[in-house]
């Protein structure tokens, strides 16, 4: 009774083993044959986040232009300053 268990544990060890075997051959096998389509795949998403990087980037160095550009209101004020800051120290 007991030798029968024992044979049994075992025979069903080996059929685990066995499985996880070819198993694990398919998939490097499998592996193996899609490694060209996988490359290429990462390649793309590499290429799509780095465009989209780009165009951020782009986008916010056109901001940081438009930022630090002043508006012609702007300029005008400063101009009126500058030259009343001057005025004031000639008169001194």
């Amino acid at each position: 009774m007991i030798f029968d268990g024992l044979i049994l544990m075992v025979v069903g060890m080996l059929v685990v083993y066995f499985f996880l075997i070819i198993m694990n051959t398919i998939i490097k096998m499998l592996s193996a044959s899609f490694r060209e389509h996988a490359l290429q795949e990462e390649k793309m998403i590499l290429d799509e986040a780095e465009a989209k990087r780009r165009k951020k980037r782009e986008k916010e160095m056109k901001k940081a232009i438009i930022a630090a550009s002043p508006s012609a209101d702007e300029a005008s004020r400063m101009t009126a300053v500058i030259t009343a800051a001057v005025h004031a120290h000639a008169s001194r």
